[in-house]
């Protein structure tokens, strides 16, 4: 077999923007990237330098006025994946998460309050009335993470609501996912096939990046729902654009 030749910087743009294009028009992506090629494109690159590919970069990034704001409980996973650890307590009106590091064994403590809420106009929000405890952990913990794993989040350790961003869309934890209509496999495949012009490879390789997740991580998915959970579990059927028995 031969050797696979490493893509160049050029070609690997190349690649994204088409991928943007295409996935832009598609409604199997967070709605707050859909027909936002720039932002995709954005997203996918921000991403690389996690390792992430494009669809796994538009599940973890919000990108808010030139700035791309991380999803903490990405930022959280990416922390535990580098062999770091993090704990984070609960108590009323406070969130408290306190971090080790696994090379040098620094160790930091970091906390949000609902006093810190209430001075930063965050806790009449409906989020905020909602879903406290959620919202106070993932401050703490984006907190904690600019302090102690800079290295990890690479300068993208706010949150939407810290670089300004008062967009109803762009949601800060999954308890927010927006909740669309769940597709069978052969409806999802049908409309991504449909989406790249009945190109097969553009659509199997967005394929491969939606089936190649890990739970969590298709737990945390906007745009999707329980169909991509399914789709995970069932054999790929042929991209051949016909329909077929899920």
């Amino acid at each position: 077999m031969g050797e696979l030749v490493p893509m160049s910087e050029a070609a690997i743009f190349d690649l994204v923007v088409r991928q943007a294009e295409v996935l832009a028009q598609s409604s199997i992506i967070p709605s707050a990237y859909r027909r936002k090629s720039a932002d995709i494109i954005a997203a996918g690159l921000a991403g690389r330098c996690f390792g992430w590919d494009v669809m796994t970069s538009l599940r973890q990034f919000h990108v808010i006025e030139g700035t791309a704001s991380l999803k903490p409980e990405s930022m959280l996973g990416l922390v535990r994946q580098a062999g770091h650890s993090v704990t984070i307590e609960l108590d009323p009106g406070i969130a408290i998460a306190r971090g080790t590091r696994h090379d040098t064994g620094d160790e930091h403590v970091a906390s949000f309050t609902m006093g810190d809420a209430q001075a930063a106009g965050l806790a009449d929000k409906k989020n905020w009335k909602q879903y406290q405890d959620a919202m106070l952990t993932w401050r703490a913990v984006a907190k904690l993470c600019r302090v102690l794993f800079p290295d990890v989040v690479l300068g993208a350790g706010y949150t939407p609501e810290e670089v300004g961003s008062d967009d109803p869309m762009v949601r800060v934890t999954a308890i927010e996912a927006e909740v669309v209509p769940s597709l069978s496999i052969v409806e999802a495949k049908t409309a991504l096939l449909k989406a790249c012009a009945g190109d097969k490879q553009i659509a199997a390789g967005i394929w491969g990046g939606l089936t190649s997740c890990d739970q969590s991580q298709l737990d945390s998915m906007c745009g999707v729902g329980a169909a991509m959970i399914e789709l995970k579990t069932q054999p790929l059927p042929p991209l051949d654009g016909q329909p077929a028995e899920a």
